[in-house]
């Protein structure tokens, strides 16, 4: 069972606008929950090679990581005067993706939260491209963010839901996000004009979700709609309810020989201008649904 109880959080920082708002999310829960933050700064290998190095005259690469580190140090301070929180900085080379999952791994990280512009930025860090490849390899939680928080907490969680077996897990996360921050659950189930069978599905699954928040005393909406844009429906909603968090399950398929996510899941993390904790299926048969095909 998948749950939000993080006790050490990972971000990937490069000195940008973009991250110092990913920051604000990063730092606040981490000071909430009580919980470890880690500062990761990538230098890239060509970054290093035809820019850093010549640039400043530096003919070492530790010396380069050296004077990095010592920025990024000073970012760490000032998180720990502001929040009161215990920060790390590390500063690695190679693949942004690739070392980012190397930390998460090696420092036993329990959720990510990284700073997105979409494929406007002009930062290496955080291009479209870059976050798709990270939720895709990421086997934790990780929390795409476009806004600096304008509060401490989160107070409507948008959790939107469909028929698929790892739905379950989605939910459960959701339960325990909502009571780390005396949160309300809004579940939103959509369908099209071909699976208007599903429906009644949805209806009966929305209910169900319904049932298990006011056991555990969780504040909790519904709503089933039709439509045939899902992604836009989904944020015209999310504005709408004021919501200030989304949680997607990372429903992936193979293409090729990589990972690929869902076109929802995909273009919701894209467009989404709330944050949006996007979730990798644990592959197990703990959840692989009923033989009705409810998740519960």
């Amino acid at each position: 069972m998948i749950k939000f109880n993080p006790k050490r959080i990972l971000m990937p920082y490069d000195f940008s606008k973009n991250a110092d708002k990913a920051l604000s999310h990063a730092a606040f829960m981490a000071s909430l929950l009580k919980c470890d933050l880690y500062l990761l700064h990538v230098i890239s290998k060509s970054e290093m090679l035809d820019i850093l190095l010549p640039v400043f005259k530096i003919k070492s690469n530790q010396v380069l990581v050296n004077l990095v580190n010592e920025k990024l140090e000073t970012v760490c301070v000032n998180v720990r005067k502001e929040y009161g929180v215990k920060v790390k900085s590390i500063v690695s080379t190679g693949s942004i993706t690739t070392e980012i999952v190397s930390m998460c791994e090696e420092n036993k990280i329990d959720l990510v939260v990284m700073g997105t512009q979409g494929s406007n930025s002009k930062s290496d860090l955080f291009l479209g491209s870059n976050a798709y490849r990270l939720i895709t390899k990421s086997e934790i939680p990780v929390m795409t963010v476009k806004e600096p928080s304008n509060k401490k907490g989160y107070s409507n969680i948008l959790l939107p839901i469909d028929l698929s077996d790892h739905t379950r897990q989605k939910v459960d996360y959701a339960l325990s996000m909502a009571k780390a921050f005396k949160a309300k659950i809004t579940v939103l189930g959509l369908y099209d004009e071909d699976e208007k069978a599903s429906k009644f599905k949805l209806e009966t699954y929305a209910k169900q979700i319904e049932d298990v928040c006011k056991a555990q005393k969780i504040n909790v909406e519904s709503y089933i709609d039709k439509t045939n844009h899902r992604v836009g429906k989904t944020n015209i909603f999310a504005k709408k309810h004021k919501v200030d968090l989304i949680i997607t399950m990372t429903d992936q398929k193979r293409g090729g020989k990589l990972l690929e996510l869902n076109s929802y899941d995909h273009e919701l993390v894209h467009t989404a201008k709330q944050p949006v904790i996007s979730i990798h299926p644990v592959l197990s048969g703990i959840y692989t649904g009923s033989a009705s095909g409810m998740p519960f």
